[in-house]
């Protein structure tokens, strides 16, 4: 089992910070590689069961399902199940915690899988930390204030 990590602390406030992440909908407000989403299975995009495809910006089709959405812990967990990375049972969670002195928030986003066959999991960490959530969160960044 591999586990890819990232972090990042905000200057805006964990409520302004989660405000935009928990929208499992809203990932092409924020990710530069994603250009569009559709809920396409599920109660609507709060409610765990909640299927999203999302296209990039190279044409890519991705299948995620919300699993878990926790306003109180400011945290969403989610899981791939179709996708072109070189991933297999992939799931992430995204979690925002107040930073206290600063007023600002600080971003956790991990994730556990295995590598898909003919990538080793070196290939896949690299594919989700420098591919996926590096760009990002640098991009969130810019969203957020």
């Amino acid at each position: 089992m591999a586990e890819a990590y990232w972090s990042s602390v905000f200057t805006s406030s964990a409520d302004e910070l989660w405000s935009v992440l928990r929208q499992f909908n809203g990932l092409p407000t924020w990710h530069p590689a994603i250009r569009s989403s559709e809920l396409v299975e599920g109660e609507g995009e709060f409610a765990p069961g909640a299927v999203r495809v999302l296209t990039g910006a190279d044409g890519s089709t991705f299948r995620e399902r919300l699993v878990a959405l926790d306003d109180a812990r400011h945290s969403l967990t989610y899981e791939i199940i179709d996708s072109p990375l070189p991933v297999r049972g992939y799931r992430s969670t995204l979690q925002v915690w107040p930073v206290a002195d600063s007023g600002g928030a600080f971003l956790t986003w991990s994730a556990t899988f295995d590598a898909a066959d003919g990538h080793t999991p070196d290939e896949a960490v690299a594919a989700i930390t420098e591919g996926a959530y590096a760009p990002a969160i640098a991009a969130l960044h810019k969203t957020v204030h």
